[in-house]
């Protein structure tokens, strides 16, 4: 699997969906990015970002 390009596939329908948290998207992305870079692990950095986009998928439905 090629994280990086599921990242920026997620990263891009969060921001698609959330517009309004455009910057908040990029900044987790970037994050993630920078982990796996650093030696973290891929599918961790993924897992802990999809997290956070799922998080702004629940205020959405919420708000």
């Amino acid at each position: 699997m090629d994280y990086h390009e599921e990242l920026l596939q997620e990263a891009r329908k969060a921001v698609a969906e959330r517009p309004d948290l455009r910057s908040e998207i990029i900044d987790l992305f970037n994050l993630a990015v920078s982990e796996i870079e650093g030696g973290g692990s891929e599918a961790h950095e993924y897992e802990l970002f999809m997290s956070s986009i799922e998080e702004i998928r629940k205020e959405k439905s919420c708000g």
